[in-house]
């Protein structure tokens, strides 16, 4: 009996020690947060498209809701045979995809949620962090491209190269004015300095900068170059098939989640808003998700009104428009911190 009561205490003490960590980690922004995002965006965005171009859409999986049609297509994509093309270098080519999804994820965990919900915690290393690990993640279409052996995902590992050197070069350049303003490259201290103001006003030409950033690393319409179906059957992707294929779908809504969540930190005023569940922490929590879901419609929105560009588009407006303004909006926020403006 004493030796159940003892255990029963060390249980509960581990759990009150290490509850909230081990909910960061399996629920938010752990791996139900990024699973859950990725199951929920895929239907939503087939249902969303589908009443926005006035068709069907999903409709009989799942009492005509449609939503048991994503866990049909993971089913089946995790029972499918892979495939294994002839010539193709077997060690990057089975990796790749599994890295390509998980790389993103490790951004994730920078993001804060609350002052005390930060999974990872790196001070004013943070911003730099996240930036690094999201420029390895292009790295890795590349290699799967190469490595596939195949003219059409040897294109599209060439146009991952292109389209993101021409938009993190701006991407990098509005997170440095947001950390000039904040006065630090800590997202918490930056989503601190918004409680009055969001960055998104006195830096709103980053603002719209960094927006077309997020699509563009995301590969979302009209951006996405590297996958165009009429040109390149799929792209990097062309050659992947069953569970590995599943693995390259999921690492786009990887990076549109973590690039997004960055987003609304650097110049959405993160978890700031109103305390309306009377605990800051879940009221935090509750805005930042309420924001995330917002820009979620709206970029896939976007894909119901533009065509996708043509690499010399993107290029184009990456170097001669984006990077440019990315430089005028730095200086703009270096002479409004001399004369004292912000």
């Amino acid at each position: 009996m004493n030796s159940l009561l003892l255990l029963w205490n060390l249980l509960v003490e581990f759990l009150t020690v290490n509850a909230k960590p081990l909910l960061q980690v399996l629920l938010l922004p752990g791996m139900a947060f990024i699973l859950g995002f990725a199951i929920i965006a895929v239907w939503f965005e087939r249902k969303f498209l589908a009443r926005a171009m006035l068709r069907v859409g999903p409709y009989y999986c799942g009492k005509r809701s449609g939503v048991l049609q994503v866990f049909a297509d993971f089913i089946k994509l995790f029972l499918k045979e892979i495939i294994v093309p002839e010539k193709t270098d077997f060690l990057f080519f089975a990796a790749m995809p599994v890295l390509v999804s998980t790389l993103p994820a490790l951004a994730l965990v920078l993001i804060p949620f609350d002052q005390n919900w930060v999974l990872w915690n790196m001070g004013g290393l943070s911003l730099p962090m996240f930036f690094a690990i999201a420029g390895l993640a292009p790295l890795l279409p590349i290699f799967a491209g190469w490595a596939a052996n195949n003219k059409y995902s040897f294109i599209g590992a060439f146009r991952v190269a292109y389209m993101y050197i021409s938009a993190e070069i701006p991407l990098v350049l509005c997170g440095a004015a947001v950390a000039i303003m904040a006065g630090s490259f800590d997202l918490l201290k930056i989503v601190e300095a918004q409680q009055n103001m969001w960055f998104a006003v006195p830096q709103f030409l980053g603002f719209v900068i960094f927006f077309l950033g997020v699509i563009i690393a995301a590969e979302r319409t009209p951006f996405d170059i590297p996958v165009a179906e009429v040109e390149l059957v799929l792209g990097w992707r062309t050659e992947y098939s069953g569970i590995l294929f599943g693995f390259t779908m999921m690492a786009e809504y990887v990076m549109f989640q973590a690039w997004t969540l960055l987003f609304i930190t650097l110049y959405l005023g993160g978890f700031n808003g109103p305390n309306i569940f009377g605990n800051p922490t879940i009221s935090h929590i509750f805005w930042f998700l309420a924001k995330f879901a917002f820009l979620v419609v709206v970029i896939i929105l976007i894909r119901t009104v533009y065509p996708r560009l043509r690499l010399d588009q993107m290029l184009k407006l990456g170097w001669k428009y984006m990077t440019p303004l990315a430089v005028l909006n730095l200086v703009i926020v270096l002479a409004m911190k001399m004369w004292g403006i912000y």
